[in-house]
């Protein structure tokens, strides 16, 4: 258990905009919510893998107001901090793998959003293979993660994930590891677009359009 979780567990109702302010330091949920509504506009069906505490659902729930969202997460409570409408979210404490095997095929879009860098080295491939497989044909993958770098945003980024979450095996991976890493996971998909996510350059989002037809 990490210091950060120690910390939270103490702040009662202060927790959400604490935990916000926080994350605001790093990413801007809204900006990345925004890119999402503009690149599947007609979207209903969305699964997040990796959910953590439901940030980022509320925030796609406020721009795309027929979205049916799916969050999956190893955590015991995943989504324990989201406050929206709660009959079009569903929150599960499950793999990636798991999902797959009762709705593979059935998502518009899928999000992997500052998760891979916590898996283990064999898993990588795997979670971003179970992503693109649980995308209906057409569907868009986007995966945001951070890239590793020098500087203080870098330091400040690698000391929150080693010592505030308490994950002892994060590893940030540098852009050519992470283009490499996406490729392998997605044959055959089309990039829409590789962009960086405010405040930080480190953020890196790749939008990934899986084909319309599958051909053997």
């Amino acid at each position: 258990m990490g210091l950060g979780y120690a910390v939270r567990s103490r702040l009662g109702r202060y927790e959400p905009a604490v935990s916000e302010a926080y994350r605001s330091a790093f990413i801007d949920l809204d900006s990345l919510a925004a890119t999402v509504a503009s690149l599947a506009p007609e979207a209903t069906r969305v699964a997040e893998i990796g959910c953590g505490d439901g940030s980022m659902a509320g925030a796609l729930l406020s721009r795309m107001p027929s979205l049916d969202y799916t969050g999956i997460d190893v955590s015991d409570h995943p989504g324990r901090l989201f406050d929206g409408d709660r009959s079009r979210v569903r929150f599960l404490s499950q793999l990636s793998s798991e999902l797959v095997t009762t709705e593979a095929g059935t998502f518009d879009v899928v999000l992997v959003v500052d998760v891979v860098h916590h898996v283990a080295e064999g898993d990588r491939l795997s979670l971003l293979q179970d992503a693109a497989a649980l995308l209906r044909p057409g569907g868009l993958l986007l995966f945001k993660d951070w890239e590793r770098g020098r500087g203080l945003a870098h330091l400040l980024a690698y000391g929150s994930d080693r010592y505030v979450s308490g994950d002892i095996t994060v590893r940030f991976m540098p852009l050519d590891e992470l283009r490499e890493l996406t490729a392998k996971a997605t044959p055959g998909f089309d990039l829409v677009v590789e962009c960086r996510v405010p405040p930080r350059k480190n953020n890196v989002l790749f939008a990934l359009r899986k084909p319309a037809t599958i051909t053997a």
